[in-house]
């Protein structure tokens, strides 16, 4: 198992089972008020807006969800999300109380839930198990049932959208959910959490009932396991296990009830084949294990979903601490762009599919880095703070945000005038090249694609946006970097099965003229194709651990052995020569910097425990990622291993969700 999909510790007994919900503080931007309802505070946020806990003049508690400029909900989503959550029956969601516009953007009031939501209890607490897990099962199959009878496929069930209030589960967010009758979205539309999606929803089938069936059994394996049958991490791994692969369903689905168990329905549930999945109707009565009238399915269900009741008033119980464990924390999620390259993936947690290591890039520009900050910045709706300085040859150019699942990742690039971030769509990873001309993406959508690969080229300040082909299926690209000077865009390409994830040559895109070269190599490696330091070639690992240097044409120049794991980092041209970067041979985690032209090392630059390396900022001076407890900060590293001087600081867990990219101004 992927140690970033590791199940939480389970819950000590004798925790209760139902907490408040966690509230957080409003952020600069939040309105004070919306319509007659004071806000005081956020319960979430995610590609299509913020939801906040609000207060009506008589002090009744609502949840106000305020539509985000630009959100792919848009007013035809607002309206639709309006009337698909009434059709549904009171007890199954949060009823809507008020809708309307404040300050040009929609609102949903809506009756407030008391409780957390399934995936806030299995963060803090852990799994479930025994009664209490049996409990949600019925729970969430009532709501789908009911749901589904009311003509609505919801599309987005999974742990976040589950609340475990004081009288059973509730099913919330129906901001993507349809008409059962209505039409389905065009091909390159990816609506959905991919570790909950149906395979239908990846190869242009209808997301029907049965990828609700999907979706709800995935949910069980993870309220279970702690983690969902075909895990989490990139996308694309994530997406090529619900295609091909057999889910991993954990220890926790036998509760021994019933002629058929839960472990067997859940197996039903995630069958390939939509048309192999029962209907909620008849999974509900597999679990209710006893005959039901019909009309009397659904008041079953919800009755057998019902907790126990409280015990009777008696002496206060003893009370007992229970601290939250600490887990050593990696810098999975994090994401840096350096000037002419590709995301970074930095840490020790693995990542599943075809890219496995870290990836990052970088190109020394000819503006160093200023020795101190001048101005503070903050990234909307996170506690992560920028610290720049004007005269900085690199900055924060887009960034992107995987705290909420199911909130489409929502991506911003930042504009060189105003320096402010606009959102640049869902599913996205945005590539901003050297000086900013050029924004690239390889979006999630793409991988549903049967036909060919796809990249989007976006011109700013030329209002153009294009997508090129790239390559043709089952071939698929990952890791896309810009040349030094920005002009040219560098992909690897891949062609996936269940056993091979090994790259299989490059793509070079001219943005300018629109041409797309694909050179075929075969150096057995899994990692990625990085830019050597003139642009002029590209560099790779080998299967046996060597390193090549390659033409733009794929001839290999030049091949250095003994040099350790490439750094998926764009060679850089400094004062001290053309290098390029690995990890350092010998079982070191210390980063060595080696000579292109003639293989010699370089320098060795020392990492201590907690500091993880990204990549090059100027010539003198690299980008790592510094922990402390449950802090984080990025920093300019010296070549002797000293932090100089700090770019970035939040909560390593904003930190790990919220990638950040540097580009040349």
């Amino acid at each position: 198992m992927p140690a970033a999909a590791q199940p939480p510790a389970r819950r000590p007994a004798g925790r209760p089972a139902v907490q408040r919900p966690a509230v957080e503080p409003l952020v600069a931007g939040d309105p004070p008020r919306v319509a007659d309802y004071r806000l005081v505070g956020r319960l979430g946020h995610g590609g299509q807006g913020v939801v906040y806990l609000g207060e009506s003049a008589s002090g009744e508690r609502v949840a106000v969800k305020v539509i985000r400029d630009g959100s792919v909900a848009g007013d035809a989503g607002f309206a639709r999300e309006i009337d698909l959550t009434r059709r549904v029956q009171a007890f199954c969601t949060a009823q809507v109380l008020a809708t309307g516009e404040s300050g040009g953007r929609p609102y949903i009031v809506s009756e407030y839930v008391e409780g957390p939501s399934l995936a806030s209890v299995l963060r803090e607490r852990g799994v479930l198990r025994g009664a209490e897990l049996r409990r949600l099962a019925i729970g969430t199959l009532t709501a789908l049932a009911a749901i589904h009878q009311a003509g609505v496929v919801h599309r987005d069930f999974k742990p976040g959208n589950v609340l475990l209030s004081k009288d059973g589960p509730r099913v919330i967010d129906f901001g993507i959910a349809r008409a059962q009758d209505g039409a389905e979205p065009g091909g390159d539309d990816l609506v959905g959490t991919p570790p909950f999606m149906a395979p239908e929803q990846f190869t242009g089938g209808e997301a029907g009932a049965p990828a609700d069936l999907f979706a709800w059994a995935s949910t069980m394996v993870c309220a279970s396991s702690g983690a969902p049958p075909f895990g989490r991490g990139d996308p694309a791994g994530v997406i090529g296990r619900i295609l091909l692969a057999e889910p991993l369903l954990g220890d926790g689905l036998d509760d021994g009830a019933g002629d058929e168990s839960l472990r067997d329905l859940v197996v039903a549930c995630l069958a390939k084949d939509p048309a192999a999945r029962p209907p909620a109707t008849r999974a509900l009565l597999t679990l209710l294990g006893h005959p039901v009238p019909p009309r009397r399915l659904l008041p079953a269900g919800r009755e057998s979903a019902a907790p126990p009741p409280s015990p009777p008033p008696g002496p206060p119980p003893v009370r007992r601490r229970y601290g939250r464990a600490r887990v050593p924390l990696t810098v999975a999620g994090v994401a840096v762009l350096l000037a002419g390259g590709a995301a970074v993936y930095a840490g020790t947690a693995e990542r599943s599919g075809p890219v496995a290591r870290q990836t990052v890039a970088a190109v020394v520009q000819q503006r160093p880095m200023a020795a101190r900050s001048t101005t503070t910045v903050r990234i909307p709706g996170t506690e992560i703070t920028l610290h720049e300085n004007p005269a900085d040859g690199l900055w924060v150019s887009a960034y992107y945000d995987r705290r909420t699942e199911g909130g489409g990742d929502p991506s911003y690039v930042r504009d060189r005038s105003s320096g402010r971030f606009a959102f640049f769509g869902s599913f996205q990873e945005p590539v901003v090249s050297p000086g900013g001309v050029y924004v690239a993406s390889l979006s999630y959508t793409r991988l549903t694609r049967t036909d060919h690969d796809t990249v989007r080229i976006t011109e700013p300040a030329a209002r153009r946006d294009v997508e090129l082909v790239t390559v043709t299926k089952p071939a698929t690209t990952f890791g896309a970097r810009w040349s030094p000077d920005g002009r040219l865009l560098l992909l690897t390409v891949y062609v996936r099965s269940a056993n091979d994830s090994a790259s299989r040559g490059f793509v070079i895109v001219d943005p300018a003229t629109g041409t797309v070269r694909t050179v075929p190599a075969a150096d057995g490696d899994p990692t990625e194709y990085v830019w050597a330091p003139d642009g002029s070639g590209v560099l790779h690992q080998t299967a046996d651990g060597g390193v090549r240097l390659h033409d733009l044409d794929g001839r290999v120049l030049r091949e250095f052995r003994d040099v350790g794991e490439l750094k998926t980092v764009n060679g850089v041209t400094t004062a001290r020569g053309a290098l390029f970067t690995t990890t350092c041979p010998g079982g070191s985690r210390d980063v060595c910097l080696w000579d292109v032209a003639t293989g010699r090392r370089n320098a060795t630059v020392p990492l201590a425990w907690n500091t993880t390396f990204h990549g090059w900022m100027d010539d003198r001076h690299l980008l790592a990622t510094v922990r402390e407890g449950e802090d984080a900060e990025m920093v300019l590293l010296g070549l002797d291993g000293r932090a100089v001087r700090t770019l970035a600081t939040g909560p390593a867990r904003e930190l790990d969700k919220v990638p950040l990219w540097f580009t040349r101004r």
